[in-house]
């Protein structure tokens, strides 16, 4: 029994037009299904992600992919918006060495192309719309055999460069880089390509790039998630589209352009619509049929638009006059369930045959394997739906290595796993910087005996506000007399230098100044300012904080348990990581320490973590075990519906002890066998009394493969499947 949606809708709308998305890199393939809401596109659902090396394997991937992304809408989508590499695109269209491999995937899946972008200008375009402004940054495209190096600046993509894989990825984006040859790199990395880029977000991170390129900070490193490229596609592709499905043309958006201001952006509208489909860049591989194939790439097409010099989408045109020749259909075989080919009859002429009444008895007899085949062949899939009975309880259990006797028990192992973060954020503190005014006094010395001041010694003002230290250490001679004159002459020193004590323009005081000295009192010593002090400046500065630093620590300590968990959902699939310790640092390292001048903090940390190891299986296993007596006979639990919250566990002697809050629905238990021989072969309209007297029942619906008129009003007898939904 297959458990689905559990929200389900019930009610039947009219399904929208859909749209595809296709992306294809040099070996991986990414597929979306999108609509237009209102005016904006919106992505539905992703493809499978699917690898290729030759054309074969190209369109087999790509229809597998589509199949996995269009499987929950019954239509045939056709419509595409294509993301390329760069590289192969041309001047707006696909480049020469790709016309055959593009044009045949487009003929044998029977796409209908509206569209191309390159990823890395559609990867910018949608980071300006999330982030609010143009991204700057360097966006590295991964591959098995290359990467593709480029550079962003404001939104846009200003150059790019391929370079080939070694051993090294940081050495790689170097090399590519330096060829680029910017005077100036943006401080921040953004990967992509794939799911697993741990090791190449760690070597990028650790490379000096500072020491090797003009970076002016040391750049942050991103890695996006491995949907983001596609949905780029779609929605950036999208935007632009919406303008032609909505029934918008060229020379309205040129009029409005033209009428009010708006952003600035690169609109490429050709002075003549192309004139075949080889012109825009795609081409079909001629059929058994040519002169049919040739006439429909002959037709005319209607002109591209653009939102960027590299985006082009092909706009149909009712008005064009062509004869229509249209190629055979080709097949679409991944939008419903893939069912045995029919095959091609051919009926002799009635000139031909001996006893021509008897081509007569064919027809019934077509109709009669027909519908034979269809009751053993066919495919129903019969939804349930069931308003189900709640369950909440909170459990205790045990978490060991080894059953704990007495205690339900959850089997989990102990593992350290050491992690690493490197975070910054903008400062917020503020401090004050600037210069130490400085100058030059003369000490006089009213006693009768020399004095001695040490460097460093402090002088400060008649009103004690402001205070200076001497730089060097002076002498300072005693009074000397004059007793024929009966006169005094005071010792002095001049020419001494001083420096305020703090910074700050207050320090510049004017010559004549009066000052104590040291911790002579006045009436011993004095000194005067020999002119006007100067140098004293001082600003207000953004600067590290406290809380700066612990924000900081703060996370990048909570980015080390996200990716233990991560780490231990990608090693072990289906298993999860309860932390059982705060975390042990190896290293903690701030760039700037508290008050130093900085817009940006940044911080190293490295440590590890005691965690336990867990298989989510078991621990729903566990969970069914002991909700067991609360679940009545003819009902039952399912794993996707269940929530299960572990709380944090505490030590009992030699295991741990949690709390685990449980939150389900039960369900139905079905004889699917019983069920199936009640309703095979009987009218789908007549079965729902069948169901009726099941606790819960609510409503069903019936979903019949292939629908042929009159066959599928009845069930097929051997392939039904069962859906339970709840409402």
């Amino acid at each position: 029994m297959n458990i689905v949606n559990l929200f389900g809708n019930k009610s039947k709308v009219t399904e929208p037009e859909y749209y595809l998305a296709i992306e294809i890199h040099e070996s991986l393939i990414k597929t979306a299904l999108w609509e237009v809401v209102g005016t904006e596109p919106s992505v539905i659902s992703y493809g499978s992600y699917e690898s290729w090396a030759d054309e074969e394997s190209l369109i087999n991937g790509v229809d597998a992919s589509l199949e996995q992304a269009v499987k929950m809408i019954d239509s045939e989508p056709r419509k595409v918006i294509f993301g390329l590499p760069d590289s192969w695109i041309e001047d707006g269209k696909i480049h020469p060495t790709k016309i055959h491999l593009l044009g045949n995937l487009i003929k044998e899946l029977g796409l209908s192309p509206i569209g191309m972008v390159p990823i890395n200008s559609a990867i910018a375009h949608y980071m300006k719309k999330l982030e609010g402004i143009p991204p700057t940054a360097i966006l590295l495209e991964i591959y098995n055999t290359k990467v593709v190096v480029s550079v962003i600046e404001k939104g846009d993509v200003s150059a790019s460069e391929e370079a080939a894989r070694s051993g090294d990825i940081a050495q790689d984006v170097e090399e590519g880089l330096t060829v680029i040859g910017k005077e100036k790199l943006p401080a921040r990395f953004i990967l992509t390509n794939g799911g697993a880029l741990e090791e190449e977000e760690q070597r990028i991170t650790s490379h000096p790039w500072q020491e090797r390129l003009p970076f002016q900070n040391m750049p942050k490193v991103e890695v996006l998630p491995i949907e983001f490229s596609i949905k780029a596609v779609a929605l950036t592709g999208g935007s632009e589209a919406v303008q032609y499905l909505s029934g918008e043309n060229t020379s309205t958006r040129n009029e409005e352009t033209l009428s009010s201001p708006q952003e600035e952006s690169n609109i490429y509208v050709p002075q003549s619509p192309p004139t075949s489909i080889n012109e825009l860049g795609f081409s079909y591989e001629e059929s058994e049929a040519p002169l049919s194939v040739e006439k429909s790439i002959s037709e005319p097409l209607p002109p591209m638009i653009s939102d960027s010099p590299e985006f082009a989408i092909v706009q149909e045109e009712d008005s064009i006059p062509v004869e229509k020749v249209s190629p055979p259909a080709p097949k679409m075989s991944f939008s419903v369930p893939k069912l045995p080919k029919i095959p091609k009859l051919s009926f002799p002429k009635f000139s031909n045959l001996k006893y021509p009444y008897l081509y007569l008895l064919i027809i019934p007899l077509i109709f009669v394997l027909g519908f034979v085949g269809y009751l053993f062949l066919g495919e129903a899939i019969v939804t349930i739906y069931f308003n189900p009975q709640k369950i909440t309880s909170q459990i205790d259990i045990a978490i060991s290595e080894i059953p704990v006797s007495g205690t339900p028990t959850l089997i989990a192992t102990k593992k350290t796993i050491s992690g690493v973060a490197r975070e910054q954020i903008e400062t917020t503190g503020e401090a004050t910087v600037g210069e130490h005014a400085t100058g030059m006094i003369t000490i006089a010395n009213k006693s009768t005996s020399s004095i001695s001041v040490k460097a460093g010694a402090v002088i400060e003002s008649e009103n004690g506000k402001y205070s200076y230290t001497i730089t060097d250490q002076v002498t300072i001679a005693s009074k000397s007399a004059d007793l024929i004159a009966g006169t005094e002459t005071y010792g002095k020193a001049t020419g001494v230098k001083v420096k305020a004590v703090k910074i700050g323009a207050d320090y510049n005081l004017p010559k004549n100044s009066t000052f104590s000295v040291d911790n002579y009192s006045m009436s011993v010593a004095y000194a005067v300012s020999d002119s006007d002090f100067s140098g004293g400046t001082s600003r207000a500065v953004r600067a590290v904080s406290k809380a700066d630093q612990d924000k900081l620590f703060q996370l990048a300590s909570e980015k080390i348990k996200s990716d233990t968990q991560s780490s231990t959902n990608a090693q072990n699939p289906g298993f999860k990581s309860l932390i059982l310790s705060d975390l042990k640092f190896t290293k903690k390292v701030f760039d700037k320490d508290v008050g130093e001048e900085a817009a940006i903090l940044n911080l190293d940390l490295e440590g590890s973590l005691e965690t336990l190891v867990y298989s989510e299986d078991s621990l729903f296993q566990l969970i069914s075990e002991q909700l067991a007596s609360q679940i009545p006979s003819g009902s039952e639990i399912f794993q996707g519906n269940t929530s299960i919250n572990l709380e944090e566990p505490v030590i009992a002697g030699n295991y741990y002890q949690a709390k685990v809050n449980v939150e389900t629905s039960l369900f139905p238990t079905i004889d699917e066998v019983k069920y199936k021989s009640f309703i095979k072969g009987k009218p789908s309209s007549s079965i729902r009394p069948i169901f009726s007297t099941i606790e819960g029942f609510d409503h069903l619906s019936v979903k019949i493969y292939p629908p042929i008129p009159l066959f599928t009003k009845l069930l097929p007898y051997s392939k039904i499947k069962f859906e339970m939904l709840a409402n």
